[in-house]
């Protein structure tokens, strides 16, 4: 079950490289709201040896709960605490993002979510860093955006290397 968890990490991990690899093929003027908008600011890299995944994600419901506004203080590499959470309605696999006040700016993806929260509750998988790697608030955006723009580097190291 460990290899499965693995495998099914690794391939969210290749998702996030493929993303920011079509974004060197398409031109300046693709857009598809929602879908390809910052293709280039996601990425995933695995290092086998090593152990070593690096990813760099959008987070998710930025939107709600008062987080719009707490990105508007938010800068790039400023530190980021990634929290389990257990109990939360949606996603029982669910990571929320949060300020080094304790101020929640998000939740990390649901298929991002899925696939680390198994490894990370058996102690497979240790967080060592993350950090905003872009950040573009609301109060910057097109007078038609709904929300904030925030991007994670997530630094971790897979304990179970087999």
């Amino acid at each position: 079950m460990e290899r499965e968890y693995k495998e099914n990490l690794l391939k969210e991990v290749d998702k996030l490289h493929k993303r920011n690899e079509l974004s060197k093929k398409v031109g300046a003027d693709y857009f598809e709201p929602g879908m390809m908008e910052f293709l280039d600011k996601s990425d995933g890299e695995y290092v086998d040896n090593t152990g070593e995944i690096v990813i760099r994600f959008e987070a998710k419901g930025t939107r709600y709960d008062g987080r719009t506004e707490q990105i508007e203080s938010v800068k790039i590499g400023d530190e980021i605490q990634v929290m389990r959470e257990k109990d939360n309605k949606f996603n029982g696999n669910n990571f929320t993002l949060l300020t080094r006040r304790g101020q929640n700016v998000g939740n990390m993806p649901a298929e991002l979510c899925n696939a680390i929260a198994p490894l990370f509750d058996a102690g497979d998988i240790r967080f060592t860093s993350a950090a905003v790697s872009f950040v573009e608030p609301i109060s910057k955006r097109s007078r038609h955006a709904k929300q904030a723009i925030l991007f994670v580097e997530l630094r971790m190291e897979l304990l179970c290397l087999d």
